[in-house]
């Protein structure tokens, strides 16, 4: 149980301390992108960041199920299902601050990214040759 929670919030932090490392480098870079408050309008922008969360939600759920004492699909789906209410509640809070689109966009691929990550591991098991038991 310790190792699955492990697994969860190692591959949770790693998604989040990308993300907002990256929009925080981004809103550096390219202020005048950018209002006060973070927000933007710039649709190359926007897909940006769908496309660089997405990146790191999938790396961010591979980790989670290469750390996963057992069912790494279960975990990353698990992590993916933390994320999806995380964004919820994010899309709800600050649904002012981006198009409708992006809100929409950004909550339907939660778990695509998850499956990903979970299919990344998975594969990869099964690639592996097998051990034999040392006797």
């Amino acid at each position: 149980m310790i190792r699955s929670i492990v697994a969860v919030v190692t591959g949770f932090a790693l998604i989040a301390l990308l993300s907002i490392g990256t929009d925080l480098a981004l809103m550096s870079a390219m202020p005048s992108l950018f209002e006060a408050d973070g927000s933007t309008t710039s649709t190359t922008v926007l897909l940006l960041s769908i496309g660089y969360v997405g990146l790191y939600a999938t790396l961010g759920c591979y980790l989670c199920a290469r750390l996963a004492p057992d069912r790494p699909m279960g975990h990353a789906l698990g992590l993916g299902a933390l994320g999806l209410v995380f964004n919820v509640v994010g899309m709800v809070a600050r649904w002012d601050m981006a198009p409708a689109w992006f809100h929409l966009l950004s909550v339907a691929l939660v778990m695509v990214w998850a499956w990903l990550g979970g299919r990344m591991r998975t594969r990869e098991m099964a690639l592996m040759p097998s051990r034999p038991i040392a006797l």
